[in-house]
């Protein structure tokens, strides 16, 4: 192929890798703020904690390790912040500072601001495959279809639990009203790093595309594109009827 068609496929690839995922982020950080509003001025910001603070733990865990696996100095942190006053105020945080020469630790911040999107998708595949497994072979037997894999369509003992299915939702819900949501703090501190990885990234899949690995390439984005939006999907759907309930 030419070099302006690897760069088109390149564009693309990164179109799509990029911006479905910032999208539906966008729409479910709108979303969840506004639920949360709601719920601080109907019952109380400490609300939130109990229905969210699953998800809020995981949100500051994510920006916490990915900030140690970048070398960052974690100055204080608290993964959940219960004695929140009426008026708001953080329900979290990670204090942790970087060295400006340090161009790992820098690029590090693209990733530690948006960390809690991954986290928060890793723990609810992780919650499906163990409590409702059923429901979680059928995530892999779509996908397969979708890919054209075979997959297994054995459906898993312990399927069908009413009690773990019910304990599911509600911390599939806890996770996503809470974990779902990234701070003005969060957004800016990714927007400085964000530029640089995204080149680095673009030359990296121009680099691959030209050696002839678009095919590879296309699976394995496809795989993970998939999966994300899966799990994106249905924490959309939980943020949406929570949204609706507070309105009532």
């Amino acid at each position: 192929m030419s070099i302006s068609t690897d760069l088109k496929i390149t564009i693309t690839y990164l179109i799509v890798v990029l911006g479905i995922p910032v999208l539906m982020v966008i729409a479910l950080t709108y979303i969840n703020r506004s639920s949360k509003q709601r719920l601080a001025q109907r019952l109380g910001a400490k609300s939130i904690v109990y229905i969210g603070g699953l998800g809020v733990i995981v949100h500051e865990l994510s920006h916490l390790l990915v900030a140690l696996l970048f070398g960052h100095h974690i100055n204080s942190f608290r993964l959940l912040i219960t004695d929140v006053p009426d008026n708001g105020g953080a329900l979290g945080y990670v204090n942790h500072s970087w060295n400006r020469k340090n161009y790992y630790q820098f690029l590090g911040n693209a990733l530690i601001g948006t960390a809690p999107i991954f986290g928060c998708t890793i723990v609810l595949i992780l919650l499906t495959r163990f409590l409702v497994p059923g429901f979680y072979q059928w995530g892999l037997q779509y996908l397969g279809n979708f890919l054209g894999m075979t997959v297994s369509t054995s459906v898993p003992v312990g399927s069908g639990n009413w009690l773990l299915t019910i304990i599911w939702v509600a911390l599939s819900i806890n996770i996503t009203i809470g974990g779902f949501d990234l701070s003005n703090a969060d957004l800016k501190s990714t927007l400085p790093a964000f530029g640089t990885l995204l080149v680095i990234i673009g030359l990296l899949l121009f680099l691959l595309i030209t050696l002839g690995m678009t095919a590879t390439i296309h699976h394995y984005l496809l795989i993970l594109l998939t999966w994300f939006v899966l799990v994106m999907t249905l924490s959309l759907i939980w943020s949406i009827l929570v949204n609706l309930l507070v309105r009532i």
